[in-house]
């Protein structure tokens, strides 16, 4: 039996760096790292580095989400 790759991305969580996090917003990676040490923007922490859930992100980005 075989596992489709679709079903396997889906199983997992999608990670962004602050560079990607920037280029999606549009915006500098200095803002990103402002955003993130006033608590403005979703994040984590995995050791000394910050990632971003991209289903988190994008939820935080819509409209009327709450913040």
């Amino acid at each position: 039996m075989s596992i489709r790759q679709d079903s396997v991305n889906q199983a997992r969580p999608n990670f962004l760096n602050v560079k990607e996090v920037a280029e999606l917003l549009r915006i500098k990676t200095r803002t990103v790292y402002e955003m993130v040490s006033q608590g403005r923007i979703p994040y984590r922490k995995a050791g000394d580095r910050t990632i971003f859930l991209l289903d988190e992100i994008m939820e935080w980005t819509r409209p009327n989400a709450k913040r």
